[in-house]
């Protein structure tokens, strides 16, 4: 018996039922005794042929529901390949030319091609190399995150069926369907955070999973290898991951939480941050320290699952309070030594804007190719006038004494624990105070803290900077094509790289040298006004506000030109009010201001009452466009940048320009600020032997102090006040000495030789009637108020007020000299010059009569018997006097003139 056999025989031994019968052969059917077959004991024939046609019915509506269901599988199939096809079809494909990974160090030129400085990629605080991110650190997010990330081509079959499986399992639960598992790869993840739409659906999933095997099939091909492919791509993700707290990657998460780089984390440190992005709000270390304890536990066992690190680490990782040590604020390096000047920052800053503008890059990359790209940066900057600027700007000598005080200023950001909402839960604060001690600056840090932070109320981010000195910041454009040559944006040492700088990013009041641009350029430009126009200096209010001299005078009738060299605050403003505030503005925006708004529709603005403010850098700008004969340049730091292969980058050569002023209006300005530097508030400014022409500006209290001037071949701005607003004491115009100083030493290095301003056609100089601004009579000389006849440039087709022509305003008058008013027979008399307007009122007549004066009234004739001194009528000589006459207030009678007293 066979082995087989013999198991059989066991079977049937123990079931003790079981039949066998032999192979290949059929079991007999139970015969009858007669050896016929028995009958079935299921019935007759006639209800078998009932069963059989029964079930060939069925049989046969099986086979055409089998078929229906085939065609529609096919049909769902195919509409699904067709949406599948119609998503792919709509999907743009990737440039991977545009994120391949450069290590180059990028150079800068200055303006004759000489190398000055170079851009290495290890100083990026925004994007670093996969070099300079610790092993642990990569580890951890694949193991959480992707743990086939180096085996799949994109995407993860298996991980994908997983998902599905769970999807599943969670919308039976939930009754509807859901999408909580994505299975998304580190490939994927990055295309969503730098590509793709954030919102989970079937369309996104789709083409995220496309794009997945596309880019990783080109940087293959690219790169060379599968693992370089593999690299960049981790590269990118650890540097674009979002990690709380607005943070991106993990450089700046290892710096917000622990203070240090992410080539110095430790094993427990990474965890932490890896097991983050899941849900940033919840495992964030500083959030809720049990979850990420946790979250970081989960990480550390993956990594310990797949052979990443050994139970030994897992032990000393997990035994790690790294909670104890959490620093939860940007770091600063302030303090440090700067690798690079002032300008070449601000050409980076620039450079940067320009990238994710025009060359459509986040602001990481932008920074990745800026610092690693091996750029060739050509820069608009002169290396000497840099040099002197900053030279200028170290020496104390030139800078007033100092009052022993430091100014604090500590900005902080605060989380709303109980808000989930991440677009509002954080309120930004900037506290300001002025201490003696850094003793004192770190309680007041103490004393804000307390202020703001609470059980629900926790510190995302802080900065306390405190600056021990006067401050100042300059800027040094040419005026013909819109370079800027040399800036400085602090006084001193430049303390670090990153740091603030005053001359582009301090938006600060720079009082009366907003006079030329926001009043005076609008009313020559639009013909309202010449030099030798005639304002009344006197009192007014203008809805309550009543703008002073800053010498507390008022001297009446008073040319433009004296009121730009006097810097005459009354004639600025009524001035601005002439031209009207919407007028004004839009001369202001062409002047390239971006940080003025509507509000600035004011009549402070013409003495730099700003909302806002400005930046050195803008207000610097809108000169060098006077000085440009009217036409706007945008600042330009640099002229081209070059790729690594030599391609242009960027081009900024070729700028747009717009005019703003015509010709004849940039001289006119240009003119009058000569009498600023010659004779006025600004001799201290001046250059020996050279052209100069500007404006000085000091704001209320002498918290700020500024000029901007230029030569016939170089616009300068300067700024010069403490961070904090407080009064500057001892000035001694320091700041004008400053810009001498400077200017002076860049035309004698380049051995410039004065020129005259270019003066354009359509100018003449003419006498002209103070009054009408017509051609003088010759009683135009004789006004009794003053209204005589200045000499002075015009524009050819300037007509005056009541257009061309003899002066026909001006008239003699006989008036009673006692009372001011028309002699009556009995009246001792006196003849008088007036300008008479058509409605009978005296033009140039002050609301305030001055001293010696008489308060005159043509509308009306004396009819007093004067027969004794009693009779007197006092309020014709009475300096006092302010009664216009027709029994309104002077300042009513002044409100209701259209054109504000001014002729």
């Amino acid at each position: 018996m066979s082995e087989s056999q013999h198991r059989r025989g066991d079977a049937q031994d123990r079931t003790g039922a079981r039949q066998t019968r032999p192979s290949g052969t059929r079991q007999a059917r139970p015969s009858g005794a007669n050896g016929t077959r028995r009958p079935s004991s299921s019935g007759n024939p006639k209800k078998r042929r009932k069963r059989r046609k029964k079930r060939s019915v069925n049989s046969r509506i099986g086979k055409v529901l089998l078929i229906v269901a085939i065609v529609i599988a096919f049909a769902v199939a195919g509409a699904i390949l067709g949406t599948v096809f119609g998503i792919l079809q709509s999907t743009d494909m990737l440039n991977t030319s545009d994120v391949l990974p450069d290590s180059y160090t990028s150079v800068i030129y200055d303006a004759d091609d000489n190398e000055v400085d170079k851009l290495h990629g290890e100083e990026n605080r925004e994007y670093v190399k996969l070099s300079a991110i610790t092993s642990n650190m990569q580890n951890a997010v694949i193991a959480i995150e992707d743990q086939r990330f180096y085996e799949h081509n994109g995407i993860d079959i298996r991980g994908i069926l997983r998902a599905m499986k769970q999807n599943i399992v969670d919308s039976v639960k939930a009754g509807h369907i859901q999408f909580t598992q994505g299975a998304s790869t580190l490939t994927q993840q990055v295309l969503k955070n730098e590509v793709l739409e954030r919102e989970k659906s079937i369309s996104r999933k789709i083409k995220e999973q496309y794009l997945a095997v596309s880019l990783e099939n080109a940087l293959k091909k690219q790169l060379g290898s599968k693992d370089a492919a593999k690299k960049y791509i981790l590269e990118l993700y650890l540097n674009t991951i979002p990690l709380h707290h607005g943070l991106r990657g993990v450089e700046a998460a290892s710096q917000y939480y622990f203070g240090k780089h992410a080539s110095d984390l430790t094993l427990a440190e990474a965890a932490s941050i890896a097991g983050i992005t899941k849900t940033p709000s919840l495992y964030a270390p500083d959030m809720n320290e049990e979850e990420s304890r946790k979250r970081q536990l989960t990480v550390l066992q993956k990594m310990l699952d797949l052979g990443m690190i050994t139970q030994a680490e897992y032990d000393e990782a997990a035994a790690e309070d790294i909670y104890a040590h959490l620093v939860c604020k940007e770091t600063a390096e302030e303090e440090s030594n700067a690798k690079h000047n002032w300008f070449v920052e601000a050409a980076v800053q620039q450079i940067k804007a320009d990238l994710m503008e025009k060359k459509n890059m986040t602001a990481a990359q932008a920074s990745n190719m800026i610092y690693s790209g091996g750029l060739q940066i050509h820069t608009t900057m002169d290396a000497s006038m840099q040099e002197t600027a900053e030279a200028a700007m170290k020496n104390d000598n030139m800078f007033p004494a100092g009052d022993g005080k430091m100014d604090v200023t500590y900005l902080i950001s605060v989380l709303d624990t109980q808000n989930p909402d991440e677009s509002s839960n954080q309120s930004h604060y900037e506290k300001k105070t002025t201490v003696t001690s850094q003793e004192e600056a770190d309680a007041f840090v103490a004393s804000v803290k307390e202020e703001l932070l609470d059980e629900t109320h926790t510190l995302v981010l802080d900065k306390l900077t405190v600056s021990k000195s006067l401050q100042a910041a300059m800027v040094i454009m040419d005026q013909s094509n819109g370079e800027v040559k040399a800036i400085v944006g602090g006084r001193g040492e430049k303390p670090g790289d990153s740091v603030f700088n005053r001359a582009t990013q301090a938006l600060r009041q720079q009082g009366s040298t907003m006079k030329p641009l926001a009043a005076y350029a609008p009313a020559i430009d639009t013909g309202l006004l010449m030099p030798g126009s005639i304002i009344i200096d006197e009192p007014v209010t203008y809805g309550g506000w009543s703008p002073k001299n800053w010498d507390g005078k008022y001297i009446g009738p008073t040319t433009v030109r004296q009121g730009i060299w006097h810097s005459m605050n009354v004639l600025a403003v009524k001035t601005f009010m002439m031209v009207g505030a919407d007028t004004a503005y839009q001369y202001l925006l062409d002047f390239g201001f971006t940080t003025i708004d509507e509000r600035d529709k004011a009549a402070t603005t013409a003495l730099g009452g700003l909302t806002q403010g400005v930046s050195v850098l803008e207000q610097t700008a809108a000169y060098a466009t006077i000085a440009n004969g009217g036409t706007y340049y945008e600042p330009m730091f640099y002229s081209v940048v070059y790729d690594h292969d030599g391609n242009v980058l960027l081009d900024n050569s070729e700028q747009e320009t717009h005019r703003v002023l015509k010709e004849t209006t940039a001289f006119l300005l240009t003119d009058m600020m000569r009498d600023v530097i010659t004779k006025g508030t600004g001799t201290k400014a001046a250059i020996s032997g050279m052209n100069v022409a500007g404006k000085t500006g000091t704001t209320n209290d002498t918290v700020d102090l500024t000029f901007y001037g230029y030569t016939p071949y170089y616009t300068a701005g300067i700024w010069m006040g403490y961070d904090s607003q407080k009064e500057i004491i001892n000035a001694n115009n320091a700041h004008l000495r400053i810009w001498s100083s400077v200017m002076s030493q860049i035309h004698y290095d380049k051995g410039l030789k004065n020129k005259e301003f270019k003066k354009p056609d359509g100018l003449t100089t003419r006498s002209i009637c103070s009054a009408s601004g017509m051609t003088p009579s010759s009683l135009c000389n004789s006004d009794y108020y003053g209204y005589g006849v200045t000499s002075d440039y015009v524009t050819t087709d300037f007509k005056g007020s009541t257009g061309g022509g003899t002066c026909t305003m001006h008239k003699s008058y006989t008036i009673c000299s006692e009372t001011g008013k028309l002699a009556g027979a009995t009246c001792p008399t006196m003849n008088v010059v007036l300008a008479v307007n058509s409605d009978g009122t005296i033009k140039g007549k002050p609301s305030k009569v001055p001293e010696g004066k008489l308060n005159i009234n043509i509308s009306a004739t004396c009819d007093s018997a004067h027969v004794s001194s009693s009779d007197e009528d006092t309020n014709s000589t009475d300096p006092g006097t302010t009664d216009p006459g027709n029994g309104q207030s002077p300042e009513d009678n002044l409100w209701n003139n259209e054109d504000f007293g001014i002729q």
